[in-house]
């Protein structure tokens, strides 16, 4: 008896820390990444379905290819720092002396680029997998 509540409680445990609230990018490409080439417009089409899904996940388009394909910046963080993306955006800027406002916010920004090579593949992919494992540990951190 008492192993079965010990195997209960882990199942519920281990059940509780893999809950997905969003599909993996396999899952939603309905295939395994880096098993096939992703193309721009699917890579895109996850962004979008990540940031419509969640409240903490912003995209914001900045630019365009050459050949007019869509930029995407993702904002990953709590659902009161996308709030005040533009404040801490500030703050940063102000820390680093090229704005003179003072602020009193001292929050970290971490930029992570995955690509500056179109014909890199494997960079855009792995962004997709960044993106959710950066969820998974931001949702245990809050």
């Amino acid at each position: 008896m008492k192993i079965n509540s010990i195997f209960l409680l882990t199942f519920l445990t281990l059940g509780n820390i893999f809950a997905q609230e969003i599909q993996s990018p396999q899952e939603f490409l309905g295939y395994e990444i880096g098993s096939r080439f992703t193309r721009h417009h699917k890579v895109v089409d996850y962004f979008k379905y990540v940031s419509n899904t969640l409240s903490n996940v912003k995209l914001e388009k900045y630019g365009e290819t050459n050949e007019h394909r869509p930029l995407y910046v993702s904002y990953i963080s709590s659902e009161e720092n996308i709030i005040n993306l533009e404040n801490i955006r500030t703050s940063n800027l102000s820390q680093t002396g090229i704005l003179t406002e003072n602020t009193d916010n001292k929050k970290a920004i971490v930029w992570l680029s995955y690509n500056v090579h179109g014909n890199e593949a494997s960079s855009t992919e792995a962004s997709m997998l960044q993106g959710k494992l950066t969820l998974f540990f931001l949702k245990k951190a809050l």
